[in-house]
């Protein structure tokens, strides 16, 4: 996945263009500061207005998951009654499995801001969930990149689980390499655009606006940016 964003970077302008455009562009109100990548710890991050078009200086990624049904899933969020504690920290462990994995996801990619929606904007009656929609285009356009949680059900079921074994037949040849032979696993069609997630009308919108995005799928990850779709099996397929 480095390499994917690495490679991004570097070899597709088109990708980058639009945000250097400050004016365009807005950091979120709110960001996860997830700190080291072994704190046990992250904190809610208050942007202040003129810092909000300083956008190489928060580079964030945005979180695109399912909350799921509460009688199944752990739902965890900010409300006006915790939002000072979780400025001062929030002890990961606490946090429903999706979220730990976006957490470690954006501490791998080297990143240091992470937006949630659950956290990110106040929730509750007396919330700020109305005012924060209207920006939720740029919250999704801005973003250093999209992590999806494809195959996740809800926010405890996680989206970095094992993966179902692929079948294969080793082919020997004698003085040479063996050769394998596995069953393709390449859909982007059936794991993505087909898949439950991308059937809810916010999610569609949040892959229209991401100028790259992750997808944890159940068979493997796929990368998706302006010059294509890129394959964890090394497959690149191309709009």
């Amino acid at each position: 996945m480095r390499q994917w964003v690495k490679d991004c970077d570097t070899t597709h302008p088109d990708c980058q263009t639009d945000v250097k455009d400050s004016t365009t562009f807005r950091i979120p109100t709110r960001l996860i500061d997830v700190a080291d990548i072994v704190s046990p710890n992250v904190r809610l991050l208050e942007t202040e207005p003129s810092q909000r078009d300083k956008i190489s200086q928060f580079r964030y990624i945005a979180l695109s998951h399912p909350w799921g049904d509460r009688a199944e899933h752990k739902h965890y969020f900010t409300t006006r009654q915790n939002i000072d504690s979780h400025k001062a920290g929030i002890n990961i462990g606490l946090l429903p499995e999706t979220l730990r994995n976006a957490i470690r996801v954006t501490r791998e990619l080297g990143l240091r801001y992470l937006w949630i929606d659950s956290l990110c904007i106040i929730q509750g009656e007396d919330g700020d969930f109305n005012e924060e929609a209207a920006h939720m285009e740029t919250v999704f356009s801005t973003a250093y990149c999209v992590i999806a949680a494809t195959r996740a059900s809800g926010s405890s079921s996680g989206f970095l689980g094992a993966r179902p074994e692929r079948k294969a037949v080793k082919l020997e040849r004698p003085g040479k390499s063996p050769i394998y032979i596995c069953e393709s696993i390449d859909n982007f069609q059936r794991d993505v655009i087909d898949g439950p997630l991308n059937k809810r009308g916010w999610v569609l919108q949040e892959r229209a606006l991401a100028r790259r995005t992750i997808y944890f799928a159940e068979n493997q990850n796929y990368w998706e940016c302006g010059e294509g779709v890129r394959c964890e099996t090394l497959t690149r397929m191309r709009k």
